[in-house]
């Protein structure tokens, strides 16, 4: 099978988390990243459509944050109370999106 996806992804260090910047709450944990989004697993309710303001918080050394606006494209609630989703990222700064090339970019090696 031929991969189409527009950007590499890579699979962030164990306890990399994504907490939403309005309310503090951790909404679940990053399965895989690319410059365009990423997969996170997750107790809190999320579903297709809904846009978050979000702290990517990957369990590097030193601890890599980034601010990003994100769009929740797809979700897959489990029958253990696990939610599976896609989500697009939709606003980070230049800054950020250099750092974060850059990370991903280290993690594919």
């Amino acid at each position: 099978m031929v991969e189409k996806r527009e950007y590499k992804r890579v699979n962030p260090p164990e306890g990399s988390t994504v907490v939403n910047q309005i309310n503090n709450k951790l909404l679940g944990k990053v399965v895989d990243i690319s410059a365009g989004g990423f997969l996170l697993a997750g107790r809190e309710k999320y579903s297709a459509g809904m846009i978050f303001q979000l702290n990517l918080e990957l369990a590097l050394r030193p601890k890599r944050v980034f601010s990003v606006g994100a769009e929740c494209i797809w979700n897959d609630p489990q029958t253990s109370g696990l939610t599976f989703g896609g989500f697009q990222i939709i606003d980070i700064s230049d800054e950020d999106m250099a750092d974060l090339l850059g990370v991903i970019e280290q993690l594919d090696h």
